[in-house]
């Protein structure tokens, strides 16, 4: 599902309180997902598919996009660029 960048309530249960998150796209395993998916690390951050470490600025590692996470309910969604 998606929603608009400026939407604040959740289109499934209403709720406004919304999480949103970077989408990363870690290049050496090609696993794409939220931020919260990535464990924190000393170092910056696990991958959760191949587990290697993630540090900060790290070029095998972008942000390719937005996420939103209902809190009330769970519902995930894609956020629409601009």
């Amino acid at each position: 599902m998606n929603i608009d960048s400026g939407q604040s309530s959740c289109p499934l249960c209403g709720a406004e309180h919304l999480e949103i998150t970077p989408v990363l796209h870690h290049m050496i395993c090609a696993y794409i997902g939220p931020q919260y998916d990535f464990a924190e690390s000393p170092a910056g951050y696990t991958c959760p598919k191949c587990r290697r470490s993630i540090v900060s600025d790290d070029m095998a590692c972008e942000i390719v996009g937005v996420s939103a996470r209902c809190t009330a309910c769970g519902k995930e969604m894609i956020v629409s660029p601009l």
